[in-house]
């Protein structure tokens, strides 16, 4: 008698995790929309992590995330950050409240995870390598609903988002955040 209770129990939760996981990778939670900022300096082949205060919650294993990047002459291209004019960056994965940039690029951060066979390099060998923890001077995102530019990489068009920064129209089809 238990068994017969137990099926159909045990079926409604794992229907209902299925439901709601899926609402986790709608357009809204995997796309917060794209971002365009300066930095102090030039961190463009550099990677960034996240930090709240001195705690780190956000890595990524570079080594095992290959998708993320280009392979050419020798060199590793992260293909979600692109150069635009006037010195900004077109970045899929920036957050302004958190990332902070590390002295590594992700070519030596790949073979670092390699050398020590790490998924990901643990917080205090991350903590040597900090050189910037408020990188941005300026920041904007996308965040119209609908949003105004495709945040598939491939996809977006940055001749359309060059011409508006030379038109000094950034802050008509981008939110300033900083």
């Amino acid at each position: 008698m238990k068994s017969i209770f137990l099926k159909p129990f045990f079926f409604i939760i794992i229907f209902s995790l299925i439901v709601t996981t899926c609402d986790l990778f709608t357009d809204q939670a995997i796309a917060p929309g794209i971002s365009i900022y300066k930095t102090r300096d030039d961190y463009f082949t550099l990677i960034d992590i996240g930090m709240k205060g001195d705690r780190i919650f956000r890595t990524s294993s570079y080594s095992q995330d290959v998708n993320k990047f280009y392979f050419r002459d020798n060199d590793t291209i992260y293909k979600y950050r692109i150069r635009l004019v006037d010195g900004y960056i077109l970045d899929f994965e920036a957050d302004e409240r958190y990332d902070v940039f590390l002295s590594l690029s992700f070519k030596e951060c790949m073979n670092l995870e390699v050398e020590y066979n790490q998924l990901c390099l643990p917080p205090d060998t991350l903590r040597k390598y900090i050189i910037d923890k408020d990188p941005y001077i300026e920041y904007y995102r996308d965040m119209a609903e609908p949003r105004l530019f495709n945040y598939v990489v491939e996809k977006v068009d940055t001749s359309e988002i060059n011409q508006i920064i030379r038109d000094g129209k950034l802050e008509e089809y981008f939110t300033r955040l900083k």
